[in-house]
């Protein structure tokens, strides 16, 4: 099993692996404006604001009460310099009295920009979007990205054990793309870290209007950390079961008197041993970052991050009789249980990044904003994988890959704010590009014996011959993308219109090597040009009352590589979605619930070509219906709370494979419910400094097999959080606190997914984190 970018399979390979997965998972899986601020310049104006607690009723229910705000102060801007300075974040009261903690004010977002690429009020944005603050990622002790969407309304990550530094999540469905400051990270979802991030948005639904190429359920917006005008520190040390131990700091504040430079830095250093046996979760991060504002209304932020992870595992697939039933002598297999080999068991990722976000006020109408990134990845992988499950033993086969992905990328936009008669525009004209060359090397080993390795009494030491590398691909993949957007307001109407065209091309030289010269081979390039245009829809009327209801119609393609059969090329897979639901956010109240339903159809799905063994066709179709409810708190009678619950219907409605039609895709619950919260005691003598979170989720059944014929059992996890301001002991201490967070806390033993009953996979078991910190 490779664990390299999905571009980095040959198309034989990807077709072979089409036929594999027949029509099962492949088809499905394929902050708010503080009102005290609304009068501020437009250069403090972030677009990303604050998670704020309190807003002003008017403002958060009548979306154009607040442009109006925003266009007094252009028209008297010099009022708007003196009478409202850039925004302080508000301080996290429940754990640092005095001390002013970017992000740690809530659970609300009032405002999000991944729906929109700017930033816009929940409740004038027709579509449904989801937001992890940073107090929620901080309450719960979130690892990683998975971790800190597994309250999330929609979303499902794949429960897998040996996933350390993979993180696939779905969205309504199907595999969302994670994005990183609203550019994708074309690296095969490999898991960004999570200390680095101040936010993570959910746009669900296709979003190709706005991003391009992607998947039908939505995508993920990761939100890095950035330079604060307020300083401040943090250092953290972490320890938990099996040797782990974590240290991290974050500093920032502004680098000059008139705060016209900020700066900030992010590390981290973690070290552990794994679940499985033989395996490591280690990682260096740093993070660095500078915003430079010659004006008020030019800004330049430089975003930079560091990303080392020297020892991955790749996935461990196991039998499902051993896993979900029992097996031999009616054991179960253990959970420590390594497949591959000790002494061939090296694999690594490198990664650095570099970018920029210039945004620029030209006058009262016109703004632009620009975004651009580079990103090297190195990964390395020299494994014994499985490669054929039994129900005793496993065939396995020996790896080495090397890849190395290039990524470039820019988005430009220009936007202008302006009124015709009674209707208020915020139109923005977009043109982004994208060049993402990357090779890959590979070599595999079957040997004389297949390796075989016992899952109850497994033995290792297999005598290992060489494996060098067989085979070379190349590509060049590039796209480049227009858009345009208008968001119109009539009073308390909000209506959203917008177009995309795409252009994407695709080369690949596929070498391989000759034995008899030791020379690869120079056969010729293949290309393919792909072209899609895409629309969305929506409108949204916000009730004085904090209701509003909204309907949203949107589209995505995704460009298919490599031809069937008769050398035809691929057409891209194509989807849309109606969607219809109620935001609910009650004016002077600390409440958020946000209801949907929706159905999504994606088609010109690949699946086996029958007839021709090796082969695939655009034959099948995918439709997934459903419903979600999110409720948040902050604060609201002492308790910060997120809950969730979603019922997703998906099916296949299209194929060539016998009996698939109408079936569940695999590893696809139907039902998925998880409640969190925490409470603080604040008044109390004796518990005063204390709070106390918990959560419980549940994962609903879902099927092993294409035929639906073996069911993986729903399963239920307990989490646990405690936290104690020690300032509440001493005076001295105010500034430090104790942690200590618990997840699955009954150690459940379950299985989190199947790709196929011949590929299941153990969910996380108990994990035990102890933290103390330090803010100053």
């Amino acid at each position: 099993m490779s664990i390299g970018s999905d571009r980095s399979v040959t198309p034989t390979a990807r077709r072979n692996y089409l036929a594999a997965c027949a029509t099962g998972a492949l088809l499905i899986s394929g902050a708010g404006l503080d009102a005290s601020h609304a009068q501020q310049s437009r250069s403090s104006n972030p677009d990303l604001p604050p998670v704020v607690v309190q807003q002003d009723g008017n403002v958060r229910r009548n979306p154009a009460a607040r442009e109006a705000r925003s266009a007094a102060s252009r028209r008297s801007p010099r009022v708007a310099r003196t009478t409202a300075a850039s925004p302080r974040p508000a301080p996290a009261r429940q754990s640092d009295p005095g001390v002013s903690v970017p992000g740690l004010n809530g659970y609300i977002a009032t405002a999000t920009s991944v729906g929109s690429k700017t930033n816009t009020p929940i409740l004038a944005l027709p579509r449904s979007t989801s937001t992890v603050t940073a107090q929620e990622i901080f309450d719960r002790d979130a690892a990683s990205v998975q971790e800190a969407l597994q309250y999330t309304a929609g979303v499902g990550g794949f429960f897998r054990q040996g996933n350390l530094t993979r993180e696939y999540n779905r969205v309504r469905g199907f595999e969302a793309f994670q994005y990183l400051d609203g550019l994708k990270l074309h690296d095969s979802n490999w898991g960004f870290e999570r200390y680095g991030l101040e936010r993570v948005d959910v746009l669900k639904g296709p979003a190709s209007t706005l991003y391009g190429q992607g998947s039908p359920g939505g995508i993920i917006d990761l939100t890095s950390k950035r330079p604060t005008e307020t300083p401040f520190g943090e250092a953290l040390l972490r320890m938990g079961l099996r040797g782990y131990l974590e240290g991290a700091f974050d500093v920032s504040g502004p680098a000059n008197e008139n705060k016209s430079v900020l700066y900030r830095f992010v590390g981290v250093g973690k070290m552990g041993d794994g679940e499985i046996d033989f395996t490591k979760n280690e990682r260096v991060f740093f993070a660095p970052s500078v915003t430079i504002r010659p004006n008020e209304d030019t800004s330049l932020t430089l975003l930079a991050s560091y990303q080392y992870d020297p020892h991955l595992t790749v996935l461990q697939p196991l039998p499902y009789v051993g896993t979900v039933v029992p097996g031999a002598n009616g054991q179960f297999i253990s959970r420590k249980t390594f497949l591959g080999e000790p002494n061939y068991h090296d694999t690594s990722k490198e990664s650095y990044r570099i970018g920029y976000e210039f945004k620029h006020q030209f006058n009262d109408v016109f703004s632009f904003q620009q975004n651009f990134a580079y990103q090297n990845i190195d990964i390395s992988l020299r494994e014994v994988q499985s490669r054929s499950t039994g129900n005793v033993s496993t065939q396995r086969q020996m790896a080495y890959q090397q890849y190395n992905i290039d990524i470039f990328q820019i988005d430009n936009r220009l936007k202008a704010d302006f009124e015709t008669g009674p209707l208020r525009h915020h139109v923005m004209f977009g043109v982004d590009y994208a060049s993402i060359p990357n090779y890959q090397g590979t070599g595999t080993n079957r040997g004389t014996s297949n390796f075989l390795l016992n899952y109850y009494a497994p033995i290792y030491g297999a005598a290992l011959p060489n494996n060098p590398l067989t085979t070379k691909r190349y590509q060049d993949v590039e796209q480049i993308g227009v858009y345009l957007q208008d968001r119109i307001e009539l009073g308390r109407l909000s209506v959203l219109f917008g177009a995309r065209n795409d252009t994407a091309h695709f080369a690949q030289q596929s070498q391989t090597l000759v034995a008899a010269t030791g020379n690869f081979t120079q056969p010729p390039w293949t290309r393919q040009n792909d072209n899609a245009t895409t629309y969305q829809a929506g409108a949204i009327y916000a009730f004085d009352s904090g209701v509003a209801p909204y309907v949203n119609y949107s589209q995505s393609f995704a460009p298919t590589i490599g031809t069937d059969f008769s050398g035809r090329p691929f057409i891209p897979v194509t989807g849309d979605q109606i969607e219809g639901g109620v935001k609910y956010l009650p004016p002077g109240m600390n409440l958020s619930i946000s209801t949907s339903g929706f159905n999504i159809k994606q088609n010109n799905v690949l699946t086996a070509d029958l007839l021709h063994p090796g082969y695939a066709i655009q034959n099948s179709s995918v439709e997934a219906s459903g419903a979600e409810i999110e409720v948040k708190t902050t604060r609201l009678y002492g308790f910060n709370s997120s809950a969730a619950y979603t019922y997703l219907a998906p099916t296949v409605t299209a194929t060539n494979t016998a009996g698939g039609i109408g079936k569940d895709p695999v590893s696809m619950p139907r039902h998925a419910a998880s409640l969190w919260t925490t409470y603080s005691f604040e008044d109390t003598s004796v518990l005063a400094g204390l709070t106390v979170g918990g959560g419980v989720r549940y994962v609903g059944s879902s099927f092993a097999d294409t035929l639906n014929t073996t069911e993986i059992p729903s399963f239920t996890l307990v989490d646990l959080s405690l936290r104690y301001r020690l300032g509440a002991i001493s005076a001295s201490l105010q500034n430090w606190d104790v942690a200590l967070n618990v997840k699955n806390l009954a150690d459940k033993r379950y299985v989190g997914s199947c790709d196929a009953v011949s590929q299941c996979y153990y969910g996380l078991g108990r994990t035990v984190d102890g933290t103390i910190r330090v803010r100053f």
